[in-house]
């Protein structure tokens, strides 16, 4: 985005004033002058525009529907109070989707209600921290992630091990000329368990399903290098991610031991 002339500000502290400057722009539209002042600095600085989106976000609808009468809780800005089985305050009614979770995909609604449906009719005990959610936004090129983030692995105190590939090596991203991007795996420190994926590129959205599908069933990265996927596709990277995992476990070592191998084969 950067490189098509959007400029971001990130640190922006206070905005001052938004007015019109009496000019009208070639497409028609008035000028807007916006004044903001950044954190750090001393004087405010100007942004000129033509049309200025407001995103205000969403707000539960919880309000007016005397949910108090039947003792549910709720917050106007987080929506229904549950706990890990999506139980309100009051047991016997449920909360799912984005009114009561900060997850707010299609998606999660979705499982969301199947363990209610699990733990409401079928005495269940499924819980909503189980759910591995993965996510995916739709820009270019796309976003996907899955699983604890690097501050999230920081802030409990897990050790881990990144391994990145590169769209810019992969064929069908060089066909296609989507070549930015790149798939990043956050690995357990001692063992190829992935704690959590990222990928930004074509199709990421699509992509992060298989990531998904290794941390659900337990497969580990170095697994994956042993999926066959067709050629040539983006998701090889994912099966290349695995590759360079496994090089790692080639050690001194290792390698002393294959030599011996080969010299008894010769």
């Amino acid at each position: 985005m950067i490189k098509d002339g959007v400029n971001f500000k990130l640190s922006v502290g206070e905005y001052q004033k938004i007015e019109e400057t009496g000019k009208i722009g070639e497409n028609g539209l008035p000028e807007m002058k916006i004044m903001l002042l950044e954190k750090g600095a001393s004087a405010p600085s100007k942004l000129l525009c033509d049309a200025l989106l407001v995103a205000a976000g969403r707000r539960p609808n919880v309000t007016g529907i005397d949910l108090e009468k039947a003792k549910i809780e709720y917050d106007t800005k987080k929506g229904l109070l549950v706990n890990d089985k999506l139980q309100t305050t009051n047991p016997r009614v449920y909360g799912v989707g984005d009114v009561a979770s900060q997850f707010k995909f299609t998606h999660a609604a979705d499982f969301m209600a199947r363990t209610v449906i699990k733990n409401a009719f079928f005495f269940g005990k499924e819980k909503m921290s189980n759910l591995l959610i993965p996510y995916a936004t739709f820009t270019s090129p796309e976003i996907a992630s899955v699983g604890l983030y690097e501050q999230d692995l920081k802030e409990k105190g897990i050790e881990y091990r990144i391994f990145e590939k590169r769209f810019e090596d992969n064929d069908r991203a060089i066909c296609d000329s989507e070549t930015e991007g790149l798939v990043r795996f956050r690995v357990d420190a001692k063992t190829d368990k992935i704690l959590g994926a990222s990928i930004v590129g074509p199709n990421a959205g699509n992509m992060i399903s298989e990531v998904t599908l290794a941390m659900q069933s337990g497969t580990g990265l170095g697994s994956l290098a042993a999926v066959i996927h067709p050629y040539p596709t983006t998701g090889e990277v994912v099966r290349q991610a695995g590759d360079i995992y496994n090089k790692t476990r080639l050690t001194n070592t290792v390698k002393s031991l294959l030599r011996g191998v080969i010299k008894l084969q010769r």
